[in-house]
C-alpha cells in the first residue's frame, strides 16, 4: 500500500502513528516557524474543541500545527503573558506549600525543615530562593498535567477502546487550550476589572477575588471538555456533561499533582 493517498497527498496511517514513541519524537521539531497556520491551528482548537485531535487520526494534518508543537507554542506564548501579567494558577510559593495546602502538608514541612538544615540557610534565605526557583519551573513543568489528564480520559473512556497516544493528544489539545484561558484571557479579564475598579471606584479586591477567575476556568473547560468528548469520543451528550463538570470541579484539586512535583523539583533545584 502506498504512504500517501493518491487524492488529498496525505500520509496514511499506520500503527506507529499510535505509538508513544511517534508520540514523543514530536518533541525534537523546530518551533520556529510560525505563520498563518498557527493563527489557523489556534483559531480551531478554541472554535471546535476535539476537531484539531480528529483531523490529526484521521490523517489530516497538513493544515494544522502538531499537537505537541503547538502545546509548547503557547506554552511560550504564557509564559510571555504571565511575566508581563502575572496569574498565578500554578505558581505555588513556599507559603502557599506550607499554609494553604490540604493534600501533603506535613509532607512539605518536613521537607523544608530537611532542606533548610542541608543548606544551612535561615528561614527568610531559603523562601526567597524557593520562591525564585519555583516560578520559572511552574511554567515549564506545566507539560505534566497532559498525562494526568491522559490518564482519565482512559479510564472514564476506556469502553471506546482508543490507544493511550489518542488520550495524549486530546489531553495535549485540551492543555493547548487552557493556557491560552489561564495565561491570555484570565488575566486581561483581571486588567479590564481592575481598570473598572478605578473607573468607578470600586474595591480593586471584590473585583478580582480569587473566585471569579477561578469560577470562569472550570466553567469555561468543563464547557470545553462537554464539547471535546461529544466531538472526538462521540459519547452520549448526558455522559460528556457529567464526565466534563467532574473534571471541571476537580481541576484545582488535580492541579495539586502538578504543585507536588513543582515542589520536589524546586527543593532539588534549591
Amino acid at each position: 500500500m502506498d504512504r500517501f493517498c493518491s487524492q488529498c497527498g496525505e500520509k496514511r496511517l499506520s500503527r506507529h502513528d499510535f505509538s508513544l514513541k511517534h508520540y514523543f519524537a514530536e518533541l525534537a521539531e523546530t518551533l520556529t516557524h510560525f505563520d498563518s497556520k498557527v493563527l489557523r491551528t489556534v483559531w480551531r482548537l478554541v472554535r471546535h474543541p476535539g476537531q484539531l485531535s480528529l483531523d490529526y487520526f484521521a490523517g489530516r494534518r497538513t493544515r494544522n500545527v502538531a499537537p505537541l508543537r503547538l502545546f509548547l507554542l503557547l506554552s511560550i506564548v504564557y509564559f510571555i503573558s504571565n511575566s508581563v501579567f502575572p496569574y498565578n494558577a500554578f505558581t505555588t510559593p513556599l507559603a502557599i506549600q506550607l499554609h494553604m495546602n490540604d493534600y501533603y502538608p506535613a509532607y512539605a514541612a518536613a521537607r523544608v525543615d530537611t532542606v533548610m538544615a542541608e543548606k544551612r540557610l535561615s528561614a527568610d534565605a531559603f523562601e526567597r530562593r524557593y520562591n525564585e526557583e519555583t516560578a520559572v519551573l511552574s511554567k515549564t513543568l506545566v507539560f505534566t498535567l497532559i498525562p494526568v489528564f491522559a490518564v482519565l480520559f482512559a479510564m472514564f473512556l476506556f469502553r471506546k477502546k482508543h490507544y493511550f497516544a489518542e488520550h495524549l493528544v486530546a489531553a495535549t489539545h485540551f492543555w493547548s487550550f487552557a493556557l491560552l484561558l489561564i495565561g491570555v484571557f484570565i488575566p486581561l479579564l483581571l486588567l479590564v476589572l481592575t481598570r473598572l475598579g478605578e473607573a468607578f471606584g470600586l474595591s480593586e479586591s471584590t473585583l478580582t477575588a480569587d473566585s471569579i477567575p477561578t469560577f470562569i476556568i472550570q466553567f469555561v473547560c468543563g464547557t470545553y471538555l462537554l464539547l471535546l468528548f461529544r466531538r472526538f469520543y462521540g459519547v452520549t451528550w448526558w455522559y460528556a456533561a457529567l464526565l466534563a463538570a467532574a473534571i471541571a470541579w476537580s481541576f484545582f484539586h488535580l492541579v495539586w499533582i502538578f504543585r507536588l512535583l513543582l515542589f520536589v523539583v524546586t527543593l532539588r533545584l534549591i
